[in-house]
């Protein structure tokens, strides 16, 4: 399945050029005329894709608390990771969930996607899952620790305001803005309505 463009995407110039490739990030450049004729150099950073993943079981929201090598301290997670070139979304998020977690859910359903900002393009997809059918061992990376822990829904919305969990759940702080939590619950029980695909 190809992957959809968010709302907010911004393309790189046609004529944009790759000054740098790191492991994770690259870096592009491009000359842009001012309103004076005059030109400057433009600069935009792109890396892979990423999925982010709430599975829900019976009324709660599985989370990690996880320890990275670059980390002070261990610290409250969403379910997250990469999409690997080529690889269809859904294929990444279940494959990101099993590793992190040994869930193995039925049922994924995109309900957001967003590009990280005008000037990284890297975009980002929000799935809820349902339905767990089965529990196998982690495959963790050699750099990851997690476990995984349920909490109410209730108790996601309380760690979001709070600012614990280490990179900020931007799909529930949306919620949380704009007064939505009751339209929030709805969509962690009722993803299939919500779904963007």
């Amino acid at each position: 399945m190809s992957r959809p463009k968010p709302h907010n995407h911004h393309p790189l110039p046609d004529h944009a050029k790759k000054v740098f490739q790191g492991d994770r990030w690259s870096i592009y450049q491009w000359e842009q005329k001012q309103f004076d004729d005059s030109t400057l150099i433009f600069e935009s950073i792109k890396r892979f894709d990423s999925v982010i993943i709430y599975p829900i079981i019976d009324e709660k929201v599985v989370i990690l608390e996880e320890q990275q090598p670059h980390w002070a301290k261990p610290s409250d997670s969403i379910v997250a990771g990469g999409v690997n070139d080529d690889e269809d979304i859904f294929d990444a998020a279940r494959r990101e969930l099993e590793e992190e977690t040994g869930m193995v859910f039925e049922n994924f359903y995109l309900v957001s996607s967003e590009q990280k900002s005008k000037d990284i393009h890297s975009n980002v997809y929000v799935f809820i899952a349902k339905n767990l059918i089965a529990k196998k061992d982690v495959k963790l990376d050699a750099g990851e620790r997690t476990t995984p822990r349920e909490v109410s829904f209730e108790e996601l919305i309380a760690l979001t305001r709070q600012r614990v969990f280490f990179h900020k759940p931007t799909f529930v702080d949306e919620f949380i803005i704009q007064d939505k939590i009751d339209t929030l619950f709805e969509v962690f029980r009722n993803p299939e309505k919500y779904s963007i695909l």
